[in-house]
């Protein structure tokens, strides 16, 4: 057996942090920890509610609605408690007093953005307070992957590092098998973990503070990247020190793919009559001695064979399999009745039949005969959005992961590419799923406009663009808006006109299609503009503005070097002059002859309706960033370059803010009262000495306040890489995320 062990890395100050207050960039491979022996004992000490920073400011997620493929969901035995992990935001606790899931991943740094990726969540049976998340991505954070470990309901976490042992890609292909994380139910120091893009099978003994390697005697590391897929525990194996009898699912074909040890690890066999010709997605016990396994043909989500797979009984007694497949086809998950292993429910994964609103989804079965027969329930239940609009149009897809809930074995609950979605009659003759993700937020934002206050909309409003759903537009925050009746796909650029509020643009698509789309009705309709502005190509992406007056649109498409203007609505399009390789457009918001443009080194500006764009030649530039024009005011703008800037003269000069070091992006807000400058925020650093992070001024740049802290970091920008304030709404800001959707923050003292 081979040996290996890795010590816990701590974050310094505090044994037990919030999940993204992980703010030790590095990782070690060695697996010696640098933190000081003093330092791993220190107590926790909770001072601030979830979502509350030390410094004021209480943050949530605007309201969308799921957007997201949560990747699994979980119920414990506790009443009302449940749990999900998502393919890149993190990890989500129910709350059942206020009906609505709250993040767990708040804390993750910039440096360790990666953590949000969730590749294995588990609990202990008898103390669910007690919760593990196995988090990494490949491609982000230099591929490090981690354990979090809460005592508190994921409230407070402590880390270990594990990427010297395993590497784990929580937004990899077969991100929806598992678990590849088990406690066990007798002893809850022991976990196990598994590995997807290296390494093998871990153990922990001590509540996973320390690792051992252990030696399935085969190769885990697979083709797919996805090794070890699922870990079960068989709960009446041992005694009060820990179970016994283990198995391990390896993501591959043509090869002995399930393990088994009855020696709590020590030593492994295959299973040698477990199908080869068709994948483990995951394995459930029943309470009756057996473990029901569901099969597809590849690892999942979206790549399955939807003609090949199955489920399958297989006995621990003597590992002896029974075929109590449905319906040849891939299969996610199954649940049992916790009080009668002869009733379960079923979902395939990747299949693509009708739903009961006319969208297409997977499929669900029940049985209550242990699997002989099985009720197909696609024909008789309902399906209802949940308040949520835009999900009429949508379904029950990539359904790789299920839980029943047992303290009211009526309610399962179902991952989908979208979110959650429940049903509280499973048994019914139509049972209704409806979508029971509130608070779950997962939509990757590219812009964002805080549109002030006006007649016809005294609260003002929020418009948003982001990947995949278009955009949405709302009053209120925390309540869900209208998705973009324009359904677009994809969005990266969106403007109001400063003086027309009636008057949208936006831009996105992709290169099969012109990109370019325009409201005049606030949203309620919107037109697409067909006629592209680069000769014998389409146009898509890229950043849009709209003068003051709403007459003049402005598009830099993602695949040009060139802006261009249309003063007839994209009948026809002009060229202009300078202004190349812009990446950033913004009108002046009073103004409709001035115009402005950045690109990752020029500050252009305009002040003949984009028709030829000036450089001013003053800054030094290293990227692509939006300014910030003050609302109501001519030629005033914030611009990011050295630091931070300022231009009363429609950028013709700038003036170095000279109380900011660096910054990544900057936006403006209401003040506090009428006739106040607006408030400034920043995503960066007024001093070298403070930590990068958001941060206000109501002086104009003279004094500096942080307003989030390291439990409060939300994994950084993300792709939108953008920082907003409210001009409804004082001391409320918006930042873009990596995948939390828009975060806001609102100033509790006011």
């Amino acid at each position: 057996m081979k040996h290996k062990k890795i010590l816990s890395i701590l974050l310094a100050a505090a044994a037990a942090i919030s999940l993204t207050g992980c703010n030790n960039g590095g990782g070690t491979s060695s697996g010696e920890s640098s933190v000081p022996e003093e330092d791993v004992n220190t107590p926790v000490v909770e001072t601030l509610p979830a979502g509350v920073s030390e410094n004021g400011w209480k943050f949530s997620q605007v309201a969308m609605g799921g957007g997201g493929f949560v990747s699994g969901v979980f119920a414990t035995s506790e009443e009302g408690l449940y749990y999900a992990r998502t393919d890149v935001g993190g990890a989500y606790r129910y709350n059942k007093d206020t009906q609505k899931w709250e993040s767990m991943s708040y804390g993750i740094s910039e440096t360790d953005c990666g953590f949000l990726g969730i590749a294995g969540l588990a609990f202990a049976e008898n103390e669910p307070n007690k919760v593990f998340l196995l988090a990494g991505t490949s491609y982000l954070s230099e591929g490090r992957t981690a354990l979090f470990i809460s005592n508190d309901y994921g409230k407070t976490f402590t880390r270990t590092e594990l990427t010297g042992m395993i590497k784990v890609d929580g937004n990899g292909m077969g991100r929806g098998n598992g678990e590849r994380l088990a406690v066990d139910p007798k002893n809850s120091n022991i976990i196990y973990a598994g590995g997807m893009s290296s390494g093998g099978l871990i153990k922990s003994t001590d509540g996973g503070m320390t690792f051992t390697a252990l030696d399935l005697g085969t190769d885990t590391t697979t083709n797919n990247m996805n090794g070890i897929c699922s870990i079960l525990i068989d709960p009446t194996s041992g005694d009060e020190n820990g179970c016994t009898t283990i198995y391990a699912a390896i993501s591959r074909k043509g090869d002995y793919n399930i393990y088994k040890s009855t020696d709590a690890g020590a030593t492994w066999a295959p299973v040698e009559d477990a199908p080869q010709g068709i994948m483990v997605q995951r394995m459930k016990y029943n309470g009756d001695g057996k473990i029901v396994i569901t099969y597809a043909d590849s690892e999942g989500p979206w790549n399955n064979n939807r003609a090949s797979g199955g489920i399958r009984l297989l006995n621990i007694a003597d590992d002896t399999f029974n075929d109590i497949t449905p319906a040849k086809k891939g299969y996610g998950d199954v649940v049992i009745d916790p009080a009668d292993p002869n009733r379960m429910v079923a979902c395939t994964e990747n299949i693509y039949v009708p739903q009961p609103n006319g969208a297409f989804g997977d499929e669900f079965y029940v049985t209550t005969d242990g699997g002989q027969s099985w009720k197909l329930l696609n024909d008789s239940m309902k399906l209802t959005d949940g308040g949520v609009e835009w999900l009429a149009t949508t379904s029950m897809h990539w359904c790789s992961s299920m839980a029943i809930d047992p303290n009211n074995t009526n309610k399962v609950m179902v991952v989908s590419g979208n979110g959650i979605f429940s049903c509280d009659n499973i048994w019914d003759e139509e049972p209704e799923f409806y979508f029971f993700a509130k608070g779950v937020e997962e939509t990757v934002p590219y812009e964002l406009v805080s549109v002030p206050a006006d007649e016809a909309y005294p609260q003002g409003q929020l418009v948003t663009v982001c990947g995949d759903y278009d955009g949405f537009a709302q009053v209120d925050a925390a309540e869900y808006g209208n998705v973009h009746s324009s359904i677009g796909g994809s969005m990266s650029g969106l403007a109001v006109a400063g003086q027309n509020h009636d008057v949208w643009v936006k831009c996105g698509g992709d290169s099969g299609n012109n990109g370019f789309w325009y409201t005049e009705d606030r949203g309620a309709t919107w037109t697409k503009v067909e006629n592209s502005p680069i000769e014998g190509q389409k146009a898509h992406g890229g950043s849009v503005a709209v003068s003051a007056d709403g007459s003049t649109f402005y598009w830099a498409p993602e695949n040009s070097a060139f802006i261009f203007r249309t003063e007839d609505k994209g009948k026809t399009w002009t060229q202009c002059e300078g202004g190349l390789s812009s990446k950033r457009l913004v009108a002046d918001p009073v103004n409709p002859d001035y115009v402005y443009a950045a690109s990752g080194s020029a500050f252009y500006y305009s002040d003949n309706k984009g028709e030829k764009f000036t450089a001013n030649n003053e800054l030094t530039m290293f990227s692509s960033t939006r300014p910030a024009a003050v609302p109501g005011e001519e030629g005033k703008l914030y611009f990011i370059a050295m630091g931070l800037q300022v231009t009363e003269d429609h950028g013709k000069t700038f003036k170095r803010i000279d109380t900011v070091v660096s910054c990544q992006a900057v936006g403006l807000g209401r003040g506090k009262n009428d006739g106040d400058p607006c408030t400034i925020f920043i995503w960066g650093q007024p001093t070298n000495d403070d930590p990068v992070g958001l941060y206000w001024s109501e002086d104009e740049g003279q004094t500096w306040s942080r307003i989030n802290d390291s439990n409060c970091e939300f994994g950084g920008l993300g792709n939108g890489v953008f920082v907003y304030g409210d001009f409804n709404v004082y001391g409320r800001v918006y930042i873009s995320t990596l995948g939390l959707g828009v975060v806001y923050g609102d100033k509790l003292d006011k």
